[in-house]
């Protein structure tokens, strides 16, 4: 029993890894593109958002009340995609951190640092890209999603123990 739950770990920290890396490889490559490309994304996204929003609230559709919309949300749009990429990693990270990693507190400084290594490094690399910048200020809500990621790992792994116990306390009764 003790060697099957060994492969299963090993097995879930290699899914999850790669997991993590193919994220790392996309947020890399968005930090790649230069400010023209990246501001067009992103106007592109947040016009997608703003018709959406019209659609589910039955408003009709207006071309210039769209784009007048998406350039006003476009600031929004990219701070949250920021905030969802590192949430995502900070997620994976606690994931493959807290199965190798015997306490919890140890696991969020762990994936605190990680969150703090890449984002600063994320932030680095875009200064080197024309027309970008780095912001202490990306930095921070990176590793905002990223704790919000962990959260989330940490939330759903008690609820996990918690139904595990009420489980075993009710076979206990029942035999």
């Amino acid at each position: 029993m003790m060697r099957n739950e060994g492969k299963k770990k090993k097995l879930l920290t290699f899914v999850f890894s790669l997991l993590l890396i193919g994220l790392y490889f996309v947020i890399f490559r968005f930090s790649a593109d230069d400010a023209e490309s990246s501001s067009n994304l992103s106007m592109r996204v947040s016009e997608h958002v703003v018709r959406l929003y019209h659609r589910l609230s039955c408003r009709p559709e207006n071309g210039e009340i769209i784009s007048a919309a998406a350039a006003a949300a476009e600031g929004v749009i990219r701070k949250l995609a920021h905030f969802t990429e590192y949430m995502a990693l900070g997620f994976l990270s606690t994931l493959i951190w807290d199965m190798w990693v015997d306490r919890r507190s140890r696991c969020f400084l762990l994936v605190l640092a990680q969150l703090f290594l890449s984002a600063g490094a994320d932030e680095v690399h875009q200064y080197f890209v024309p027309g970008r910048h780095a912001s202490i200020w990306d930095v921070l809500i990176d590793v905002s999603g990223g704790i919000v990621g962990m959260a989330a790992v940490f939330c759903l792994k008690g609820i996990v123990e918690q139904w595990n116990h009420i489980r075993e306390r009710e076979s206990k009764i029942c035999f």
